[in-house]
């Protein structure tokens, strides 16, 4: 598999979260934040805010842009139809893929240590509270494979990510199993 390094920005547009919600307005949009989606690919619930002047719709939400937080990224989100036309946050950036990337390869990708860490040697900082702008970001250096092979290694993501919340859903399950029947035999029930 030969493989070729190419700077983020030149296979993708990186774009920020819109400022300006409010309480009041005469728009009104689903806003993403944050802590609106999980390490496992999941989108929470959305609250929807307002605004006085309408939103390009170029800077909303499409199917398979990227979510990265701004703060602290660990874990990003690959927009499906679900989440299309939804707004996004002042604290993340949308990384829009171009033709010759797949989407949940560059999610994997920007999830890794090696990739992301390069924003660190970039800007030389141990802070504890890393933030990330668009420029560091775009200069980011990602391995480019074959789209056939991206493919792959995105599924497989996926498929991990499916995993995890799979085994996060049987450990909630087990744990209120046995919470119930400690309740059971703790209550005389369990003779």
């Amino acid at each position: 598999m030969i493989s070729i390094e190419k700077r983020l920005g030149d296979i993708a547009e990186i774009m920020a979260g819109i400022p300006g919600f409010a309480d009041k307005g005469r728009y009104k949009y689903k806003v993403v934040q944050p802590n609106s989606f999980t390490d496992t690919g999941a989108m929470n619930a959305v609250e929807t805010q307002k605004r006085g002047d309408e939103i390009s719709q170029r800077q909303l939400l499409a199917p398979g842009d990227i979510l990265v937080k701004r703060l602290n990224p660990s874990f990003v989100h690959v927009v499906t139809l679900e989440s299309a036309g939804m707004a996004v946050s002042q604290n993340l950036l949308v990384v829009r893929p171009g033709n010759e990337v797949d989407p949940y390869y560059l999610g994997y990708l920007l999830e890794q240590k090696e990739i992301l860490g390069q924003v660190e040697h970039v800007t030389g900082s141990a802070a504890a509270i890393k933030a990330i702008s668009i420029k560091k970001l775009a200069d980011i250096m990602v391995p480019i494979i074959p789209l056939t092979d991206q493919r792959k290694v995105g599924e497989v993501w996926k498929l991990s990510r499916k995993r995890k919340q799979l085994l996060n859903d049987y450990m909630a399950e087990s744990d209120r199993l046995v919470s119930m029947l400690a309740s059971r035999i703790i209550s005389g029930g369990g003779k």
